[in-house]
């Protein structure tokens, strides 16, 4: 058998030596090959674990947090905060029934106490709803376009919602919205019936209650705040007929959900109950 150029390592040591340096370089290239292969393909093994743990984590904590109860409760007060705090979206559903209202009274639907069922049935389809944040990263409702926000909390919209909201063909169309915004979780909203007819599977869920007096008074703080004129006795009645409205009206009443955490914030303050909301988030996300 030949061997080529190491043929003669007794007539040529320097052959000898030439074989051994080329099998040295041999073996060293090999080992780079194969320190290489294997140190890439732990690190794209590494880089895909991690990714993956990542995926995980984030889709273990993106969940639905539904919170209910009563008007003037301060529902939203706490779903704002809580949804600027974790990077949520947040969806207030009440003022999307107070867009309704104000739809209908401004083109003359809800007329006195009288409601145009027929023409609103013709239009809620042309009612286009969305917010939007300010300078201050606050949500605002917007109506087709055209920013709402005060003429909603007024109190001649205020008067007129329950009944528009207890229109079977109102709450269904706003209740499809509603699902379609919070289709990919990630969402904090709030209402009457997001635990029991929206969201029925939300990881989270919350009741919250105060005595009528407390939530008048809010209201009426409210109001007086932004300038508006406002009756404290006026807007007690108005508390108390929307509880009877909502509790009794055939689509979707107000009501508990089975598994929804009782919250009474009557003698708590912002910082109590968001605190204690904070608790409830992390107990199901962690």
């Amino acid at each position: 058998m030949s061997l080529g150029k190491y043929s003669t390592f007794s007539d040529n040591p320097s052959s000898l030596l030439l074989f051994l340096s080329d099998f040295l370089t041999f073996l060293i290239l090999s080992d780079l090959f194969h320190c290489f292969y294997r140190g890439n393909a732990w690190l794209i093994f590494k880089i895909n674990v991690s990714l993956a743990d990542k995926s995980d984590e984030l889709n273990m904590k993106k969940i639905t947090i539904a919170i209910d109860g009563f008007s003037s409760c301060g529902k939203s007060t706490m779903a704002k905060d809580l949804a600027r705090e974790v990077g949520y979206i947040y969806i207030d559903s009440g003022a999307m029934y107070r867009a309704v209202t104000l739809y209908s009274i401004e083109n003359g639907i809800f007329d006195g106490d009288i409601i145009d069922t027929e023409k609103l049935k013709k239009e809620i389809g042309n009612i286009h709803i969305s917010f939007r944040l300010n300078k201050e990263g606050r949500p605002e409702t917007y109506l087709n376009d055209v920013n709402v926000e005060d003429k909603i909390r007024s109190m001649s919209v205020s008067s007129k919602v329950s009944p528009i909201s207890a229109l079977d063909f109102v709450r269904k169309e706003m209740v499809a919205q509603q699902q379609s915004m919070g289709a990919k979780k990630g969402i904090v909203m709030d209402g009457r019936d997001i635990g029991t007819t929206v969201f029925p599977n939300a990881e989270l869920k919350i009741f919250v209650t105060a005595t009528p007096e407390i939530r008048a008074r809010r209201r009426y703080d409210e109001l007086k705040a932004k300038g508006q004129e406002a009756s404290f006795d006026e807007i007690l009645e108005n508390v108390k007929q929307r509880d009877y409205i909502d509790q009794h009206r055939d689509v979707s009443p107000l009501r508990k959900a089975d598994d929804a955490l009782l919250l009474d914030n009557t003698d708590l303050t912002i910082a109590q109950q968001k605190e204690w909301l904070f608790d409830q988030f992390n107990k199901v996300t962690n």
